[in-house]
């Protein structure tokens, strides 16, 4: 990965030159651009040669198009180095710097008098990646002196494009070719940096994320120029038509999955700004140019052979009616409303985020820009069901012009069954996810059917079961139950069966899913035992306590129904989500932004999910996890993620540093948080300015922040970390809102460890992180003392061992515990930080009170000890 130049961002915060606005007459953007350059050549050093210039690739605006994003590139001998580039913004006629990544090198560029013919690069990349012998059934075309176009059936369905470029090694720049070769089982798409010299493979890049005939597209990004035409000329013809009673079955926004509510009839759903002639027109003319789940933002089919051609797609008729049956079970059996669901909600994420900046000109996806900038001939291929692969889906990514492809799949796999149904009470009656234990016997055909009763085992955690059963009168022939904790689940399930149960219910400790549980018994285990969610023990647990009987049946399950990726908006959008973040980063032209060790992007997925399936009533503090209905999970459940999200640190208290650790998988722990903070950030917002339902056009802070996001993405930089997000959303913040809300943006980024001093290191390296929880001190100033309360964050609590405690505005001084009778049984002093652990796992299990000390503020906190 490159060595970037750093650059400070957010003038009135981290000042530097390098934002410092100027002014000039009436300029060109090059212009303008040029004349800081030369004005900042100390601080930017951009020569790396006496040959080295730059050139414009692109211009977005943003949502209120008062502002420009002037995206430049480096150039070396009129070849671009490639993700070498900036951002600037310019606002009438001024013009900042909010992402740089020149590359600041004097290397000496490699000779090009040895370079090799494209096709026989190609050839030499091929087998290089695939292991087996190249094809001689190649034809080129040539664009350009320095770009081509290659067919070759064997590699690929599409054409191949190869372009003549400069890539910086770290001490080298090496003239190699950019070839993007799609290949034919749609499991990749490669984007290969190749030297030119050699034919070897210098790096490479997959734009598949995961999470013919006329009808395909074979276009690519060196058509750009006639499509751009067609869609202003058609735009000519006729004016928009009225709406239209287009109608779709589906779970419509905010209903996130079959789990979350029922189905319901969207009458004419589209927008007349982001689709002004519909779902099902291509060619700009009123009347929809087809009745299937087809049109310019998306073609929606299934591909369950997984030859990533059009499959088979329902038909609405003449009146464009979507109204299939749907009843949960083998998704074989619902194709129509998958398709339909699939092809729904590619549509609104289209439509939404069109108003807040995802456009034409930013690179959206469309068949047909209507007369609008940037490259049509891109609207997204949705495969339903495909056939390539299970519990996945996935979102592949190529530069505006060429056509992104949404594989969605069939999850067949859920790490728990309904072994446990209660029959009574009838607030409690249905089936619970449960895992059994590897030491047991499975559960039974026949259902073990009795009440279920709270085992009593003495000590401090009478329910843990690790020592006799005190209550083994009550126990005896019933379903035990017990909690996780203290001793090995053979000891627990031993100890029942000693007191007679006939089978052990196991809860949860933590707010994740159910484990196979393992151990070793002292002697013979002959009753089965399983383990459910916490949330559910607890509600059982609750009903005992109320005197209320419980009952329950534990048997062999069946196992869970297969579950369609289609019919979950949640991971719909998070898919989706990954085309537009890879189209805002860098901008448009260049989707290789976002495969740096510490890049965002499953967070920003994740975040596009959870903010269009807010539902009215909703609260920060929900349990949000990510895939809870593909998972089987119910809709409280842990979803995909190391924790849901909330703003409850207690549910989620994952923080800015978890990102240097292994135990947090990458991209998608590193992306989670991101989110985290973002999630933050977004409840923040609705705290301030309310909830508005209204996705589209509202004014609630949930509008605010979808604003804040997408024109952030367009002001990063390549190659960006969680400090760059964080800088990019102030400066949006700023130049949206001249900066109304930049306290309680710091405030909600520092509450994750993103605070004013934090540090991303070297965004490709992910060990490298430091977290900090202090704000600037003009933010410090508008922390009252009668809030001090809420700018400490204890977490996790309850707790079975270690706590945090952190601060985002003053130091630490000194802790002191007290236990329930005020008596004080430990001290810190003189610590003098923001962030403090505290192990508890040596104290017994209890309420305590931590008693913090901020100069002259004093905070009391209860902890609870499990």
């Amino acid at each position: 990965m490159f060595k970037f130049i750093s650059v400070k961002k957010i003038g009135s915060i981290l000042v530097g030159i390098t934002l410092a606005s100027l002014t000039y007459g009436q300029k060109t953007a090059v212009e303008l651009i040029d004349a800081y350059l030369t004005n900042n050549e100390s601080t930017i050093p951009l020569t790396v040669s006496s040959a080295s210039t730059w050139e414009l690739v692109r211009t977005t605006p943003a949502t209120n198009k008062e502002i420009q994003h002037h995206y430049i590139r480096q150039t070396i001998n009129g070849l671009p180095v490639l993700n070498a580039t900036a951002v600037f913004v310019q606002k009438n006629q001024s013009v900042m710097l909010s992402g740089n990544r020149f590359v600041f090198s004097n290397a000496t560029p490699s000779n090009s008098a040895n370079k090799k013919e494209p096709v026989a690069c190609l050839n030499l990349a091929w087998t290089a990646l695939t292991s087996s012998a190249a094809s001689s059934n190649n034809q080129i075309e040539i664009l350009s002196e320095n770009k081509f176009s290659i067919s070759n059936p064997d590699y690929s369905r599409q054409q191949i494009p190869v372009e003549l470029a400069y890539y910086f090694d770290g001490s080298t720049f090496r003239l190699i070719y950019e070839i993007s070769i799609e290949m034919k089982d749609g499991d990749h798409w490669w984007d290969l940096y190749v030297d030119a010299s050699t034919g070897e493979i210098v790096e490479k890049t997959d734009w598949v994320v995961s999470c013919s005939n006329e009808n395909y597209s074979q276009e690519n990004q060196f058509k750009h120029q006639s499509l751009q035409q067609k869609g202003m000329s058609q735009l000519m013809m006729m004016p928009p038509p009225p709406p239209q009673n287009d109608s779709y079955r589906v779970f419509e926004i905010p209903t996130e999955s079959p789990n979350h509510g029922p189905r319901t009839l969207a009458v004419g759903p589209f927008n007349a700004i982001a689709s002004p002639f519909g779902w099902h027109d291509d060619n700009g003319v009123a009347g929809q140019e087809y009745t299937t789940t087809r049109g310019n933002n998306v073609r929606a089919t299934e591909d369950a052979n997984d030859d990533n051609l059009p499959g088979y797609s329902p038909d609405g008729g003449a009146n464009l009616i979507f109204d299939f049956q749907y009843s949960a079970g083998n998704p074989d059996t619902y194709l129509d409303a998958a398709i339909t669901n699939l092809f729904y909600m590619n549509n609104i994420m289209h439509d939404v985020w069109y108003l807040y900046g995802f456009d034409e000109e930013s690179g959206n996806f469309q068949e047909n820009n209507y007369g609008q900038s940037g490259f049509g001939g891109d609207f997204v291929n949705a495969d339903a069901q495909d056939g390539s692969g299970t519990n996945n889906a996935n979102f592949s990514t190529p530069p505006d012009g060429s056509n992104p492809r949404m594989q969605m799949y069939i999850w067949t796999d859920s790490p728990t069954s309904e072994y446990l149904v209660l029959n009574s009470p009838s607030t409690l009656a249905g089936g619970y996810a449960s895992s059994i234990a590897s030491f047991a016997p499975q559960p039974p055909v026949v259902p073990i059917t009795e009440d279920i009763i709270m085992v009593n085992s003495g000590g401090t955690e009478p329910m843990d079961a690790c020592n006799t059963i005190i209550n083994s009168s009550e126990v005896f022939g019933k379903i035990a139950l017990v909690k996780r904790g203290s001793c090995t689940f053979a000891i627990k399930t031993q100890n029942c069966q000693n007191a007679g149960a006939l089978a052990v219910i196991v809860i949860n400790n933590t707010i994740g899913a159910p484990i196979t549980m393992g151990g070793t018994p002292t002697g013979p285990i002959n009753i089965p035992a399983i383990m459910i969610y916490q949330a559910d023990g607890n509600s059982i647990i609750n009903s005992l306590n109320s005197s209320i009987t419980v009952n329950g049946s534990i048997s062999d399950a069946a196992p869970l129904s297969s579950t369609d990726s289609d019919l979950d908006n949640m991971v719909i959008a998070h898919e989706y989500g990954h085309g537009i973040s890879n189209r805002l980063t860098g901008g448009p032209d260049n989707t290789n932004c976002l495969n740096n060790e510490d890049q965002m992007g499953e967070g920003w997925s994740d975040w596009f999910g959870l903010i269009l399936t807010i539902e009215p009533g909703d609260l920060g503090t929900d349990i949000r996890g990510v895939g809870t209905y593909v998972q089987n999970e119910s809709t409280t459940g842990p979803g995909i993620r190391p924790a849901p999200y909330s703003t409850d640190f207690s549910v989620n208290g994952y923080t800015y540093d978890a990102t240097n650790s292994s135990s947090i998988s990458m991209p998608h722990g590193i992306g989670f948080v991101w989110c985290t903070a973002l999630w933050d950030l977004t409840w923040d917002f609705i705290e301030e300015y309310g909830f508005d339902a209204n996705v589209y056009s509202g004014t609630g802070g949930n509008n605010k922040m979808m604003e804040l996001v997408i024109e952030a993405m367009k002001l990063q930089p390549c190659f960006p970390g969680a400090v760059d997000g964080r800088d990019a959303i102030l400066l949006a913040d700023q130049l949206l809102n001249n900066g109304a809300n930049e306290c309680l943006i710091w405030k909600a980024f520092a509450k994750r460890g993103l605070g004013f001093n934090a540090s991303q290191g070297d965004s490709d390296d992910r060990t490298d992180q430091f977290e900090n929880f202090s704000v600037p001190q003009i933010c410090i100033a508008d922390l009252e003392e009668t809030d001090a309360a809420n700018q400490l964050n204890v977490y996790p609590n309850p707790t079975n061992s270690e706590i945090y405690i952190t601060s985002i505005s003053q130091p630490i001084q000194s802790i002191s515990i007290q236990d329930i009778n005020g008596r004080t049984i430990q001290v810190l002093h003189q610590l003098n930080t923001k962030k403090v652990e505290i192990n508890f796992s040596d104290f017994p299990a209890g309420i305590y009170f931590v008693v913090v000390q901020q100069d002259e503020i004093t905070t009391t906190r209860k902890v609870i000890k499990k």
